[in-house]
């Protein structure tokens, strides 16, 4: 064999060596996160737990594209007594069915502050020991399981890649591994950590975010097209067959429609001293009065009230109605006089 050969075969056994070195790395690290999540998932099956009864705030199903092609992401929040927001769902069509207002009971884990489980009027809804959840973990199980086998060849061969002993590369691959995989499993915003309780005045604490204009109730404000009078203050509400425990606040309101068409949806929301980011419920949720709202409003005159699930500590303070550019506060606070 030529020296030229030997040299080409050398340069071969060298990139056959960094592509298995680099593939063992990548191998390790992967074992690592599969152990990460095996770890977090047994703890959360045997730690203690906490059940708490909350409402169904937030559905969000709109529809978005991905890749050019039409997706359907589910995010469903609920708020529990003490006005802790909960995320029950990320792109899980297990919890789709839940509608706003529901009372449900969710499972948390105290080890990690995670849902485990929802409850709901017709059964019960597993976050945790669902099927897709047990095959990843047999698929985890399995695939650390090989790689632990043959962990003494890879780290050899990882090692001719990376300028540590292998003691050094076991330790830096398995602290990147679980740094990686407790920060994807145990993010709060996403996997819904329970123990955040969001403030009630929210971004209105900051007097920069708070509307230039507060309407004292009883007076017309106009946005735009929009006509709303707060004919009295925010008062608790305890609508027939509502066994949420969480307090109903309704508000009384009268808004004139001038124009031939309905409005279809206008943002409001209430605000207040306490935790807890109140949620406007259906119409139906609201005692079936005549004339109750979700923010949508009819051509003409309505008068009903606008329904909100609060935490029990909360007081509400003021409504924020936002129409055509245009932010206003309603004063909806106790102290205010209702309309005669």
């Amino acid at each position: 064999m030529s020296l030229k050969e030997e040299r080409a075969e050398q340069a071969l056994r060298n990139e056959r060596t960094t592509v298995f070195g680099w593939l063992s790395v990548g191998l390790l690290v992967l074992a690592g996160a599969a152990a990460a999540f095996l770890a977090v998932w047994t703890v959360e099956a045997v730690a203690p737990v906490e059940r708490h009864h909350a409402v169904i705030m937030k559905v969000d199903d709109d529809p978005g594209l991905s890749d050019g092609h039409e997706r359907f992401d589910y995010v469903v929040e609920a708020m529990t007594t003490d006005g802790r927001v909960l995320a029950l769902a990320a792109g899980q069509e297990r919890v789709n069915h839940l509608s706003l207002g529901e009372p449900v009971i969710v499972t948390l884990s105290r080890a990690t502050g995670r849902p485990l489980s929802v409850r709901h009027r017709d059964g019960e809804v597993e976050l945790h020991h669902h099927p897709w959840a047990v095959l990843a973990v047999v698929l985890a199980g399995l695939f650390t399981a090989v790689v632990a086998w043959r962990a003494r060849a890879l780290l050899r061969a990882g090692s001719a890649v990376l300028p540590f002993a292998p003691r050094l590369v076991t330790a830096t691959l398995t602290a990147a591994a679980l740094l990686l995989a407790g920060n994807a499993l145990l993010d709060a915003e996403t996997y819904g950590d329970s123990r955040h309780v969001p403030d009630g005045m929210g971004i209105h604490r900051d007097a920069k975010s708070f509307p230039k204009q507060v309407v004292p109730t009883g007076r017309e404000a106009r946005l735009d097209d929009l006509h709303v009078t707060a004919r009295g203050p925010a008062a608790d509400s305890v609508p027939a067959g509502d066994d949420t425990r969480l307090r109903i606040v309704s508000v009384p309101v009268t808004v004139r429609n001038p124009t031939p068409a309905d409005i279809p949806w206008v943002p409001v929301k209430l605000i207040g001293e306490g935790p807890g980011v109140p949620q406007l419920l259906l119409g139906g949720r609201c005692g079936d009065e005549p004339g109750a709202s979700d923010g949508s409003f009819a051509r003409g005159e309505t008068t009903g009230r606008l329904c909100f699930a609060v935490a029990q500590r909360f007081e509400p303070r003021y409504l924020i109605v936002t129409r055509g550019g245009t932010t206003l506060a309603l004063d909806v606070r106790a102290g205010a006089d209702p309309v005669r």
